[in-house]
């Protein structure tokens, strides 16, 4: 058992109205107080408390560090939990801008516990009173922020993070225990795939669209292309690679970047001094059409597979996002679908499951568990045996 006065840690005080010598009022403001060791205005009045919780949690991201001795949940702050995080384990990420966008995402809601019990409140939830200290994490929480977020996907991802942020604040010995994260339930896999027409229609509008220049001439431009679209595409559904990595193939050797070796055929989606994930990115020979398109890309001066005006690409979901619209496709159609179409024509063609896992980058469980309807052979053995006669048993 612990003795002697606890501390409270960084936290916001309402310094009351004062009466100044000359006489004027001074109107009350919230404080940032440290345990006696510091103590500053926020600028904020009494009736502006969100701004002041801000404040804080700029403060605290600035300028507080971590306990340094294991504490119950009830008193290390979150955003403890996830700056540990983010300056430990962020930094190794493949993607470690996707995971700061996260952590300041969630430090946004938990690290600011009056807004968040606002935004409770707006939601038409029960109330809940938040502290901004791990044992904030609860099951009524989390389905809050998920509300709060709009998307279920992102949120489970966020939360997925907060998780293993107050694991690793359990490995740091930063906290006693770990508290549970309540994450929404698994989303139904994506049903939508792309049949060949719709590819083609895909692909050809892509490759001969042009907009029209929005200047005096009403001519089309070359900032108006698609052409990089319809590469990426054709990329897409010859190898059901994943977007990221296409967007990050090169025809040349760099650090960082896979390379697309022409001479051999041979694909290395993940690129040097880039540490493995869980998202698979195994060497895959090129077939062969588009190892023709692809070396006549870079015959006509590429440096990248996918690229404008001269320069490689980080993001195409606008343009995809627009081009699906031009042709007026049915359903949800996102860059993921050409991955998911390519998996899908992969079965219904007969490819072994285990080749299949190896040149899609997926665990073979998943690939039969998500995949395995479209497999001609699949469940034909149970039919063959339901077409049999039944078997007489030879009575004594």
């Amino acid at each position: 058992m612990r003795t002697g006065t606890r501390a409270k840690g960084p936290r916001l005080w309402l310094q009351p109205e004062r009466v100044r010598k000359d006489g004027t009022v001074e109107p009350a403001v919230w404080c940032i107080r440290d345990d006696g060791r510091y103590k500053r205005s926020t600028g904020f009045g009494a009736h502006d408390r969100g701004s002041a919780e801000r404040e804080l949690a700029r403060y605290l991201a600035a300028n507080h560090a971590p306990a340094k001795r294991q504490s119950d949940p009830s008193e290390v702050l979150i955003l403890d939990v996830l700056g540990l995080y983010g300056r430990d384990i962020a930094p190794k990420h493949s993607r470690p801008k996707e995971t700061a966008a996260r952590i300041k995402r969630l430090a946004l809601w938990w690290g600011v516990p009056f807004t968040a019990m606002q935004s409770i409140k707006q939601l038409g939830l029960p109330a809940q009173r938040l502290t901004g200290h791990v044992t904030d994490v609860r099951t009524a929480t989390c389905q809050a922020y998920v509300q709060q977020i709009g998307r279920e996907r992102s949120a489970s991802m966020d939360l997925e993070l907060l998780r293993a942020a107050i694991n690793h604040a359990v490995a740091e010995q930063l906290l006693e225990r770990p508290v549970p994260v309540a994450l929404p339930p698994k989303s139904l896999p994506r049903e939508r795939w792309l049949t060949r027409s719709e590819v083609a229609k895909l692909v050809w509008m892509a490759w001969r669209d042009r907009r029209q220049n929005n200047g005096m001439s009403g001519e089309a431009d070359e900032w108006g292309k698609r052409k990089h679209l319809a590469r990426w595409m054709l990329i897409a559904h010859y190898t059901g690679t994943r977007k990221a990595a296409i967007l990050n193939a090169s025809f040349r050797q760099e650090v960082g970047r896979g390379f697309i070796d022409l001479e051999a055929g041979l694909w290395h989606r993940r690129g040097s001094g880039v540490r493995a994930t869980k998202k698979r990115q195994p060497p895959v020979p090129l077939p062969a059409p588009l190892l023709g398109h692809l070396r006549r890309w870079k015959n006509a001066g590429q440096t990248y597979a996918v690229e404008f005006g001269g320069k490689p690409i980080d993001s195409i979901d606008k343009a995809f996002r627009n081009l699906v619209r031009d042709c007026e496709l049915e359903g949800e159609v996102i860059p993921h679908t050409f991955r998911h179409t390519a998996i899908t024509w992969g079965m219904q063609r007969g490819m072994d499951p285990w080749d299949a896992a190896g040149y899609f980058g997926i665990n073979l469980q998943t690939l039969m568990d998500v995949y395995g309807h479209h497999h001609p052979d699949h469940l034909r053995e149970a039919a063959g045996k339901m077409a049999r006669p039944r078997q007489k048993t030879s009575s004594r």
